[in-house]
């Protein structure tokens, strides 16, 4: 699973995406003169939201980090525009369709929906808030998922992965051997 690159990938996509939009949430509260958790202003408000952002984004932006990369394969992407662009689409679809999702169950204490909470409360929490604002935020995340995913491709001369250590130490062995003969 790590060898393509596919765990630091996707963890990339929930830390970073995360962040990405606490900041985002962070200022569009502080542009309109809100205050978006309640708590003090400044730095310990953007870790709160922060907070909230890993316990309930988790699934949007591994989501959102799945499909960004599925498309950026399909459509051949090589560039770091192109992602941030696609980026900038996913992220607010997503967000929107969740909260749709989520807007559609019966809430409650003894609703049998509590299990699906966990998945569209983060994008339901910024749907509420404003949904342009996961565009900036998805495109920035798609920038620090293409530079994952660019430093874990294959190299065309090699034909494994390119930040392998083994790599050096193969070639190494393969000259030893020519140097033999």
């Amino acid at each position: 699973m790590t060898r393509r690159g596919s765990l630091v990938y996707y963890l990339t996509g929930w830390v970073c995406g995360s962040f990405l939009l606490a900041i985002a949430v962070w200022l569009h509260a502080l542009a309109r003169g809100g205050q978006p958790m309640f708590v003090s202003k400044g730095a310990a408000d953007l870790l709160t939201i922060y907070f909230f952002c890993l316990t309930f984004g988790w699934f949007q932006s591994i989501f959102a980090a799945f499909f960004l990369r599925r498309i950026a394969i399909y459509a051949k992407f090589n560039r770091s525009w192109q992602w941030a662009i696609t980026g900038a689409a996913v992220w607010p679809i997503l967000i929107f369709v969740l909260d749709k999702l989520g807007g559609s169950a019966t809430w409650g204490p003894n609703s049998s929906n509590n299990g699906w909470t966990l998945f569209v409360l983060g994008a339901m929490i910024v749907r509420r808030e404003a949904i342009w604002i996961a565009a900036p935020a998805g495109a920035l995340a798609a920038l620090v998922l293409f530079a994952v995913n660019r430093s874990f491709a294959r190299s065309p001369e090699m034909g494994e992965a390119a930040t392998e250590p083994s790599d050096d130490r193969k070639e190494r062995k393969l000259q030893r051997k020519k140097k033999r003969r």
